[in-house]
């Protein structure tokens, strides 16, 4: 056993994927160099302008369609405020992303949409779109899609008006009364979700982190800071999307190439494709076949490893999850591992969830540092998360959290993370109330 757990290291270590060899202040300025040139116009982050400001009052008592696209569902609602800016969330809806389960041409995915609100449309006057995919944000608050992520299947759609073709959709069906329809991504609906419960005075500055399906992140820019819209007014700021998933310049290794090979975008969303839970199971998968055939593992468990095509990657992130709780297999695959098997296929999960919690730092770090905000531990950054990889993997947010307070309370800046139910879609009613 000894002699293989020295095979695990150097197995790691050769695929980088062991953090160990990382270096944390190296990877926050690399990231934080990618968010200047972004802001630039040029970088594998894309640093979205999205044209919405956090600082607006909630209007009381008017309703708002939401509407929710992530990465496995879309969902909708009618949302209001009370007058102690609750929200109170009706006729809420949902069903399968579309262009999951097929391909789908652009006037098939519009009608798709609107075949699931045209019921909830005369209910509101505006829509909130908390739409989780690339889009370059207009300043009339609407988004045009860069390229759909998390395996939707729908190529026409890239380049649209998203709002513009669900409004023009509503009014072939004669449904007039939707006069606006606000766009924005589930990081920037998040942000404003925390802010809104938050209060304007018991934090420092406002973080929206997405660590489900996908990854991404959003924060507040001043105007001034943009370069790549120079006519902006200098005095203001704004929320940006910074797109993160993008992100090209984390190290890598041959098993993360061979992951996104199997990916419908394999040129695309490298970051994500090392941290996101439509990944990271699978990524731990193709980690331990690769040992296994590397003999790392035993013939009976590589066997039953090659026979994990159940499903749509075959171990999922869930499964992980279970294993890193458990520390045993379930299935076929516990009747096939012994113990030795077990313990090294531990170190080498292990490893991927660590190297997924180091990055998903050295993002957050990166962006407070550049701010220069949460300088005092009684007024910190607040970090509104959402996405079940962030808040059920097992052991996920504890390493996130360990690794973030020693890097910035080393230097005088403090954070918190906070959870929001529905936060994408309490904030997507506060961006359709309020711009």
């Amino acid at each position: 056993m000894k002699d293989k757990e020295l095979s695990a290291e150097y197995f790691l270590d050769k695929h980088h994927l062991n953090v160990s060899a990382y270096d944390f202040f190296e990877n926050c300025e690399k990231f934080i160099t990618e968010m200047e040139n972004g802001l630039d116009g040029g970088s594998s982050l894309e640093m979205v302008p999205t044209f919405i400001e956090e600082e607006s009052e909630i209007p009381v008592g008017v309703p708002v369609l939401v509407l929710d696209a992530g990465g496995t569902n879309f969902r909708a609602a009618i949302v209001t405020f009370s007058e102690d800016y609750q929200p109170e969330i009706t006729r809420f809806r949902k069903m399968g992303m579309p262009g999951i389960e097929r391909e789908l041409t652009k006037e098939e995915f519009f009608s798709c949409i609107v075949d699931f609100i045209e019921e909830l449309a005369p209910e509101a006057e505006k829509i909130g779109f908390c739409f989780s995919y690339a889009m370059d944000k207009t300043p009339d608050k609407d988004g045009r899609l860069i390229k759909f992520s998390k395996e939707v299947k729908a190529p026409e759609v890239e380049g649209e008006l998203i709002g513009k073709g669900i409004l023009e959709t509503l009014r072939r069906r004669g449904i007039n009364n939707i006069t606006r329809i606000i766009m924005l991504n589930d990081t920037v609906a998040t942000l404003l979700a925390g802010k809104a419960a938050g209060g304007v005075d018991a934090y420092d500055d406002y973080i929206g982190l997405i660590i489900g399906t996908g990854l991404n992140a959003s924060y507040n820019e001043s105007n001034r800071n943009i370069r790549k819209l120079p006519l902006l007014p200098s005095g203001g700021a704004q929320i940006i999307n910074i797109e993160s998933g993008s992100y090209s310049m984390a190290p890598f290794g041959s098993i993360d190439v061979e992951l996104r090979n199997a990916t419908a975008n394999p040129e695309s969303y490298h970051f994500e494709k090392m941290i996101s839970g439509a990944y990271q199971g699978p990524l731990c998968l193709k980690v331990m076949k690769t040992a296994a055939r590397g003999g790392l593992l035993s013939e009976s468990f590589g066997n039953a490893l090659t026979a994990v095509s159940a499903g749509k990657y075959g171990f999922t992130t869930s499964n992980l999850s279970s294993l890193l709780e458990t520390a045993c297999f379930q299935g076929d695959l516990g009747e096939a591992a012994d113990i030795e098997d077990t313990e090294i296929a531990l170190k080498l999960c292990r490893a991927v969830t660590d190297r997924a919690a180091f990055l998903s730092a050295v993002k957050l770090a990166g962006i407070i540092t550049k701010t220069n905000r949460g300088r005092s531990a009684d007024k910190p950054v607040c970090i509104c998360a959402d996405g079940s990889t962030f808040w059920k993997l097992t052991g996920f947010k504890d390493k996130i959290e360990d690794y973030l307070r020693e890097y910035l309370e080393a230097k005088g800046q403090y954070f918190k993370f906070i959870e929001i139910n529905n936060a994408p879609i309490i904030g997507a009613a506060v961006a359709g109330l309020t711009n």
